[in-house]
């Protein structure tokens, strides 16, 4: 019910800043479109940003239920949500602004991978205090879920820069 409820303002906020987007760029161009066409874009720009962040939430339930599976921490499936929700609002918003600080100071080199990582992990530590996790499950699940995603942006990181 929570993820659903998200996806749908996430679908709605973004319709609606999309659609005011097109409809102010279309009245600057000779040839307007039809305002079906720009609710139709609007729409379909919407569907595709919601499935995308949609992913990126499954990915993140899914590392915390594999931690959750592997350290048979019972945790259940609303505290799951709510600690994946969490996470992603955090990736997706100041995750970016510790990636390009430690960009800047280190470069783009693997330091700055692994001290994107080690930030997630204090970041994940301090939400799952705010939302009140116990102390092993808390670290569990910070601990595995920064290393799931230390694998991906390791990978990502030596595919980009084969040399």
């Amino acid at each position: 019910m929570k993820i659903s409820i998200l996806l749908s303002v996430i679908f709605i906020l973004s319709f609606f800043l999309l659609f005011w987007f097109i409809h102010h760029e279309n009245k600057k161009e000779q040839n307007k479109d039809n305002l079906l066409i720009l609710i139709v874009v609007a729409i379909l720009f919407s569907v595709i940003i919601t499935f995308v962040i949609a992913f990126f939430l499954f990915l993140i339930l899914g590392s915390a239920n594999v931690i959750d599976t592997i350290f048979s921490l019972h945790i259940n499936t609303n505290h799951l949500i709510v600690i994946g929700i969490s996470f992603l609002i955090y990736w997706i918003t100041i995750d970016n602004i510790f990636e390009k600080f430690f960009e800047y100071l280190w470069g783009e080199n693997i330091y700055a991978v692994l001290s994107v990582a080690l930030s997630r992990v204090a970041s994940f530590y301090i939400i799952g205090i705010i939302i009140k996790l116990n102390e092993v499950t808390n670290m569990s699940i910070s601990i595995g879920v920064s290393l799931i995603l230390l694998a991906i942006d390791v990978l990502y990181f030596f595919k980009n820069n084969k040399s």
